[in-house]
């Protein structure tokens, strides 16, 4: 399965910028897909390979930088086709929500790793009435306030509490049973995009994660516990209920009635996604932030 990020905010955010640095920052030495799903310079240059519905660019690093112009499955699959990526990076238009494109990635065999909202700390008070940006800041699991140099430290203050009740009242629910899909937000102050290495900690490929399996001591700076778990889904599902707010992310493979599910946990984010293969014992990765 892909490890995938969702970056979604309103026009003018900083979302491009937070999401072209990030993929070279944090993610060096891996296989890095960029999807922009709308039209707009995204500051770098290189080759463009073009087809009807998109435009696919050569990044430095590694990195490809598909800009969208229709078809968000169709372009994902020429995109995996094409560069096999390690990691996938969406950047949702600023004018729509973000959780069809969450509901279109796991459909397509992604893990969806983190839903980020970007929100412009100087300019927020000029659009926090419109509906499409409520929502953004709902459907989201983690908010970076952006541009906090131009806003001024009172201002971010205020902002951070205010986008805290906004998420409360607008944060996505199943339809169904009206249980919140997240169980909590995460809220960074950032400057030109640029966020903690936390926030995309633990993006372990599905070969990587059966590897645990067989070798249950791991040396990654960020990897806090690895528990064996021998309860099923079911006391996975304790497991995540009582996290402290230190944990940010959990990964692992989880056998029940003879199947494998990849068990995703970020930032009060939770999935359980059926799997082919299996694994030595079922495990999760506890990843902390260690401050």
């Amino acid at each position: 399965m892909l490890p995938s990020f969702v970056i979604t905010g309103y026009l003018g955010s900083g979302k491009t910028t937070l999401l072209v640095n990030s993929a070279r920052k944090h993610f060096k030495g891996k296989r890095v897909a960029v999807i922009v799903n709308e039209f707009g310079e995204v500051g770098v240059d290189g080759k463009v390979l073009e087809n009807s519905y998109s435009q696919v660019i050569e990044l430095p690093e590694g990195c490809i930088c598909c800009t969208l112009h229709a078809e968000f499955e169709r372009s994902l699959a020429e995109i995996r086709e094409k560069y096999n990526p390690e990691i996938l990076m969406v950047e949702t238009s600023g004018a729509s929500e973000p959780f069809p494109i969450i509901v279109s990635l796991q459909n397509l065999n992604c893990t969806v790793e983190g839903i980020i909202c970007v929100v412009d700390s100087a300019n927020f008070h000029r659009y926090r009435d419109k509906s499409t940006a409520l929502h953004q800041i709902g459907g989201s699991n983690i908010i970076a306030l952006n541009k906090t140099d131009l806003a001024g430290g009172e201002v971010v203050e205020e902002l951070e509490k205010e986008v805290k009740r906004i998420w409360e009242r607008y944060r996505i629910r199943n339809a169904f049973t009206g249980e919140a899909i997240f169980d909590r937000v995460a809220v960074y102050r950032a400057v030109r995009g640029a966020l903690p290495k936390e926030v995309f900690s633990g993006v372990f490929s599905l070969q990587e994660l059966k590897g645990f399996s067989h070798n249950m001591h791991h040396d990654h700076a960020l990897v806090h516990e690895i528990l064996t778990v021998r309860g099923g889904l079911e006391e996975a599902q304790r497991i995540l209920d009582s996290l402290d707010e230190e944990v940010v992310r959990v990964k692992g493979i989880v056998k029940e009635g003879g199947l494998s599910y990849l068990v995703n946990y970020s930032f009060g984010y939770r999935d359980f996604a059926p799997i082919e293969g299996d694994v030595k014992e079922s495990f999760l990765v506890l990843i902390k932030n260690k401050g």
